[in-house]
């Protein structure tokens, strides 16, 4: 059913055409915005546009759009534009022009100055590689939520979207930023073009838009097993959506295999989860599923990715399905799950308790 247009005006505040992310907005609404005026930031406009909507307008219940913003461009033209100054008038300059586009976006510490100086000393090496993510990134987001949708059809990101330069930190995920402590998800733009120029880039955007879709009903809670769930649930996705999908499709193959060393200490894998289940200590989940968390001897990197994914396939449950449970739900089939896969593996370690607390006091990125 459309919509009443007759007397209808649509009004856009403060965003760019080049981050429209999907295929379902009209042409008129693409030439519009397509003569805008340059504007001094190179990032976003402010402009208001009345429009009367004629009869082809978006159905009535239609999915929003989906839209992101560029600041790996903003990245590039400092790092072209400062290439011969000295280092740490190049730091300031990045700083000095991203931080008002997204305060917090780069932490202001020693650590994360020289994670910029580093970056800049390597983009001419990294140039076109990462060109060609920001130059494609519109039409592979669209490509990324429409396929999506075919699964998940009422998917709309809770939380805004950011292309940025990651300074090698990482390809895709949430995270929270101060001040404000506000929720962003991030494309890292010299990461994607790193790890997925092949066909891992497709089921890669599966796995971060299922983070954005599961955050729709699953919010963040400070135990051990709802990271495991979350990230067990984002691997699970695209091996949904792409029957056959390899391990490094599924991420399972960074910074290392994950599969086979992590098969090889089965029994070690589950009880370190079923030891440290309700645990809400960070340094269990680093363990677990942060690359260089120091995992336990003989398990790899990451092994919780793959853990929480056997976990999620065990259930027997569709990712659909599992995506709308909540906390206590997940918690109970999770830990029915890790019990039966124990007794399965003969683990003669302890199982996790059948009911424990559920926090919600440190959100986590992911």
């Amino acid at each position: 059913m459309a919509r009443d247009t007759s007397q209808m005006f649509i009004e856009i505040d403060s965003f760019p055409l080049s981050t429209i992310a999907d295929g379902s907005y009209p042409g008129w609404l693409a030439k519009a915005l397509a003569g805008r005026p340059p504007m001094k930031s190179g990032l976003r406009f402010t402009t208001r546009l009345i429009a009367i909507i004629a009869a082809a307008a978006l159905p009535l219940g239609a999915t929003p759009l989906v839209t992101f913003s560029d600041l790996a461009t903003s990245f590039e033209r400092v790092a072209i534009g400062t290439a011969n100054q000295p280092e740490v008038t190049q730091i300031a300059a990045v700083r000095r022009t991203l931080d008002p586009l997204l305060p917090g976006v780069y932490p202001t510490d020693a650590k994360m100055d020289r994670r910029i100086a580093i970056a800049l000393a390597e983009f001419p090496a990294h140039r076109v590689g990462y060109d060609l993510v920001i130059r494609d990134f519109p039409a592979v987001m669209a490509r990324a939520v429409a396929r999506f949708r075919t699964v998940f059809p009422r998917f709309s990101p809770p939380v805004p979207i950011y292309l940025y330069h990651s300074l090698g930190l990482r390809d895709g995920g949430a995270d929270y930023l101060e001040p404000g402590h506000r929720h962003i998800m991030f494309f890292g733009a010299d990461m994607i073009a790193k790890f997925h120029a092949d066909n891992s880039l497709e089921p890669f955007f599966d796995h971060e838009l299922f983070h954005l879709e599961h955050a729709r009903a699953f919010s963040d809670c400070d135990q051990f097993w709802c990271e495991l769930w979350q990230d067990g649930l984002a691997v699970a996705a695209p091996g949904a959506m792409t029957p056959g999908a390899t391990d490094h499709q599924l991420l399972l193959d960074q910074p290392k295999a994950i599969r086979e060393p992590t098969d090889s200490h089965w029994v070690d894998a589950l009880c370190f989860v079923a030891a440290h289940f309700d645990d809400t200590h960070g340094v269990v989940a680093a363990q677990a599923l942060q690359g260089g968390g120091k995992p336990p001897s003989g398990l790899p990197d990451r092994f919780g990715y793959y853990v929480g994914y056997r976990l999620a396939r065990a259930t027997g449950q569709t990712v659909p399905a599992l995506d709308r449970l909540g906390h206590h739900a997940a918690r109970r089939l999770l830990r029915s799950t890790l019990v039966l896969l124990m007794a399965n593996a003969k683990a003669g370690c302890a199982r996790p308790a059948i009911d424990a607390a559920i926090t919600h006091r440190a959100p986590h990125a992911v």
